[in-house]
């Protein structure tokens, strides 16, 4: 496998925005689970709201990721190689 490191703002910037991505598909499924709880149309409306806001927001960092290069959700072996590689890097960081 060929070794190439990314610079460490490049490192901080991807766990950044995967950090932002995982706390979008969080706030996904806590707003469907609200709103499947929901007991009134007021609440249920409000919650819907911020679910499609929640998804967009996914969507936006999402996109901003794969244009980056930090995310590959349809090729599993190359986002796969990635991860590998920043928890690589993250080791020998923390280890200088």
């Amino acid at each position: 496998m060929q070794s190439t490191t990314m610079p460490i703002g490049v490192l901080n910037e991807q766990i950044i925005a995967a950090d932002y991505l995982i706390g979008a598909k969080s706030a996904i499924k806590g707003c469907a689970t609200a709103l499947a709880e929901a007991a009134t149309p007021e609440v249920r409306n409000i919650l819907k709201q911020h679910l499609n806001d929640a998804i967009a927001f996914h969507e936006q960092i999402s996109q901003y990721m794969v244009n980056k290069g930090y995310y590959h959700p349809t090729n599993v072996q190359e986002q796969l190689r990635l991860d590998i590689q920043a928890a690589q890097q993250m080791v020998q960081s923390a280890g200088h």
